[in-house]
């Protein structure tokens, strides 16, 4: 890797904790260098301006998403399986990945203003036509219901499994219970996709 790829990587890294924590308007850039190790003129040089790096870092996070769910989506399974495995993974990559919600949380906050401008949406295409297309297969092939509306269910998916991270401590306050424990996102999960399969799967006969 070249000696300015790595000193991408290193400014990427440390705006991600930074926008993730005090989000676009609240992170410094001084912080980041700083965090990075590099000298503030090399942010300006790489990426233009602030705004220019926090949109680089929505279009990191969302490969980041979007790479390992193609992955899984691109492997030979049957739907229901596929369902279920698509479920655990967000709720994997949600946990494993809390500056990924934060991220998300921060641009919801502004409107999706700077995801409008970023690669992400073009890059999250992929995904969810993949999604969709096991989803079909699953109504084609008289395993799911002939009813389901693919874009509604899949709007459900995601929110189901990101709604647990987003609002995880307040949860956790009213519940007295630790849900960011592994245990808890486990049954979290499992209850999750009991829900969506329930809902999909075609009463037999």
């Amino acid at each position: 890797m070249k000696k300015s790829d790595v000193t991408k990587q290193k400014i990427l890294k440390a705006a991600e904790i930074a926008f993730s924590e005090k989000g676009l308007y609240g992170a410094r850039v001084d912080e980041i260098t700083e965090t990075a190790g590099v000298n503030k003129r090399m942010i300006y040089a790489y990426f233009g301006s602030k705004k220019k790096l926090y949109i680089a870092v929505l279009n990191m996070v969302y490969r980041r998403l979007t790479e390992s769910e193609e992955k899984l989506l691109n492997q030979q399974s049957d739907c229901v399986e596929t369902v279920k495995r698509i479920i655990a993974h967000y709720f994997t990559f949600l946990h494993e990945n809390p500056t990924f919600v934060k991220m998300l949380m921060w641009e919801n906050l502004n409107e999706g203003q700077y995801l409008k401008q970023s690669e992400a949406p073009e890059v999250k295409v992929t995904a969810v036509n993949l999604l969709k297309m096991v989803l079909k297969q699953g109504v084609q092939q008289g395993i799911f219901r002939d009813d389901l509306d693919l874009d509604e269910l899949i709007v459900s998916i995601n929110m189901f499994c990101f709604s647990y991270f987003s609002n995880i401590y307040t949860m956790a306050q009213i519940m007295k219970a630790d849900l960011n424990r592994n245990d808890m996102v486990d049954k979290r999960c499992a209850h999750v996709t009991d829900i969506i399969l329930r809902y999909i799967l075609k009463e037999q006969e």
